[in-house]
């Protein structure tokens, strides 16, 4: 390749144009490293690619692929670059694929209630127009600037999982460009006698999973459709505090078994709490102040539904012990207005600090079954409070830095379960307790029989491999896909 970037470079431009195509310095060293704020792990990201360009349509994006495919240029895909993982950062040059021009909400039907767009649509952009027509998309825990495409791929867990699910159920279709350069649809779309996607199954072997699974590496998704929700008459939050593990456990499993309430979520303490502070001193005074678990709870609908779902949340409280701290404090209610964009699903407030400022180890603890979730957090915490240096009270208090994520899937069947260790970036310790505790998780987990995968890096410096059975099948469709290896995730490794 090396030997043709003049010619390479002319070719791009005659497809999109002088200003969209470039090899210059400083622009390729602009997309050399993702917005991680972690000042020692930037030169663990810093990779820039030999060219830039930014195709407007999907036509565009297509000749781009054959140019590719002519000269065997590897390409790394970025939408609204919003990643702290490496993802969009190329791991050996080739050409950065910049969305960015592709930013159309293609269609709204408010009769099929879903939304079709291209890569660059933020899920705020959607949401704010879907608004307007009492309609709302799930806003996960991440930047609501983020790409909705991008996002919906990761299938996570989200604030509102107990009744709508991970963003993955809610892809309808997409129309992917594979690497040879063939488009194909997916979803009810991919039948001619259909003339839109509303479900999402289409004929025969439906392949809508496969981009999900294999991390962006099977082809370029050009434009997606996903479900739309209806929103409520009337909205209201609750949060229900305990200080006792089994407790707060029990009265979320029981309350995600009821399949009621929109949003419902188990978070430990220092989940909330660190977001408002600057130094681990005022962190771990503010993680005082607050009840050690929380279990935070939306309710949406018409007011006789929210009538009824309180009254039964407030039964179970009552039964485990709980406390209803939005009705004992009111200084609770910041926490509630910034909450509500997550729980809410209706906007999202965050600001890149939620996610870039803190130090923080987040290891996803897989989907346990609900006997399991409070083991799998003890086990978690033994990792963390038998470290000398995390129980060593002249340095900290390990019992502030532990945490927990968990949501319910599917009225209580099964469960996202993240572990974390927080505290902040200022702390030089900290990257060395991280590395040196991650690889015991197993250990820890097995003696109380729950699988807790390994963790060995400092924060943000690449994704970690993938183990899950549906990526390595997705990995071996991509490769007979993509036997070139031409698209790639940045920082995706394999086992």
């Amino acid at each position: 390749m090396q030997d043709n970037d003049d010619q390479l470079l002319r070719e791009l431009v005659n497809i999109v144009g002088q200003p969209w195509a470039t090899n210059d310095p400083e622009v390729i060293y602009a997309y050399s490293r993702d917005v991680n704020l972690y000042p020692d792990n930037l030169l663990s990201v810093i990779r820039p690619p030999f060219y830039v360009v930014l195709p407007g349509t999907p036509e565009e994006l297509q000749k781009v692929m054959a140019i590719a495919n002519k000269f065997q240029a590897p390409m790394t895909i970025q939408a609204t670059g919003i990643n702290i993982c490496g993802m969009c950062v190329p791991p050996m040059g080739g050409i950065l694929l910049d969305l960015k021009r592709m930013d159309k909400i293609l269609a709204i039907d408010e009769d099929n209630l879903t939304a079709t767009v291209e890569p660059y649509v933020s899920i705020a952009r959607l949401n704010c127009e879907l608004i307007k027509k009492g309609l709302y998309i799930p806003v996960p825990g991440a930047p609501s600037t983020a790409s909705l495409i991008s996002n919906f791929c990761v299938g996570m867990g989200l604030k509102v999982t107990n009744r709508v699910g991970r963003q993955d159920n809610s892809i309808v279709g997409m129309k992917i460009l594979l690497p040879n350069g063939n488009f194909v649809k997916v979803g009810a779309g991919a039948d001619p006698m259909i003339p839109k996607d509303f479900w999402p199954h289409g004929p025969g072997p439906d392949l809508h999973l496969l981009p999900i699974w294999a991390a962006g590496t099977t082809g370029i998704i050009t434009e997606m459709t996903v479900k739309c929700w209806m929103m409520g008459e009337h909205y209201k939050e609750l949060w229900v505090a305990y200080e006792d593990a089994d407790d707060a456990f029990r009265a979320f499993i029981e309350i995600s078994r009821m399949e009621i309430c929109k949003g419902l979520n188990l978070y430990a303490g220092n989940k909330y709490t660190s977001y408002f502070t600057d130094t681990r001193e005022a962190m771990e005074r503010m993680i005082r102040a607050n009840p050690e678990f929380q279990l935070i709870i939306s309710l949406d609908g018409t007011k006789r539904r929210i009538e009824y779902e309180e009254g039964e949340v407030r039964k179970v409280a009552e039964k485990t012990g709980g406390v209803v701290l939005t009705d004992k404090f009111e200084p609770y209610e910041s926490f509630v207005q910034s909450h509500a964009g997550m729980s809410g699903s209706f906007f999202s407030e965050y600001s890149m600090k939620y996610w870039g400022s803190r130090g923080t180890n987040w290891t996803t603890g897989g989907y346990p079954e609900a006997l399991k979730l409070n083991n799998q957090f003890r086990a978690y915490s033994d990792a963390v409070m038998d470290d000398p240096d995390y129980g060593d009270p002249d340095f900290g208090h390990g019992e502030f830095w532990r945490s927990i994520i968990a949501y319910p899937f599917v009225g209580g069947h099964y469960y996202l379960q993240e572990n974390g260790i927080d505290t902040h970036p200022g702390d030089p310790k900290w990257q060395d307790l991280a590395k040196r505790v991650g690889p015991t998780f197993p250990r820890y987990g097995g003696q109380r029989a729950v699988l807790l995968p390994p963790y060995n890096k400092a924060p943000r410096t690449g994704w970690p491999p993938f183990t899950t059975p549906l990526y390595s099948v997705a990995r071996k469709v991509a490769r007979r896909l993509d036997p070139g290896g031409l698209i790639h995730a940045g920082a995706l490794k394999e086992n």
